[in-house]
């Protein structure tokens, strides 16, 4: 495989409160060295907050609520015009984020096309990992 990733900026809706939305750039970012997981980050000026977790689960997300933990991806509003809720929670504190399905569908379908659900593991530079591992 060539390429260097599969990325999505789109804009986001921070929850601060029950009435409150902050718009903040967005951005999710697949690579096929880590076939298993999506990176997702936001932009809250002067910090870039980063989080990893697994593609299947922002996958399982879109159509139904899913996660426990850390990470909770939840469809917000009818198929047509739905949202995709990301809640995000660490001892540093907690965010909800709110932004297009649609678009991170469309986004992570070409991972799927990319690398296929159930040949993750065809992707994974094992002898790497463990050079990593070993050496550290």
């Amino acid at each position: 495989m060539d390429f260097p990733g599969l990325e999505l900026t789109i804009r986001m809706s921070l929850v601060a409160g029950p009435d409150v939305r902050v718009y903040v750039p967005a951005r999710l970012y697949y690579k096929h060295t880590d076939p298993y997981a999506v990176q997702f980050s936001f932009d809250v000026t002067p910090d870039v907050v980063q989080w990893t977790f697994a593609r299947e689960l922002l996958d399982q997300g879109l159509t139904a609520s899913a996660g426990i933990g850390d990470v909770k991806i939840t469809p917000i509003g009818p198929h047509q015009n739905r949202l995709l809720s990301i809640e995000l929670n660490s001892p540093d504190g907690c965010a909800c984020l709110e932004g297009p399905a649609a678009s991170v569908k469309e986004w992570l379908n070409k991972t799927f096309e990319a690398v296929p659900a159930g040949r993750e593991s065809e992707f994974v530079d094992v002898d790497s990992f463990l050079d990593k591992l070993l050496t550290h």
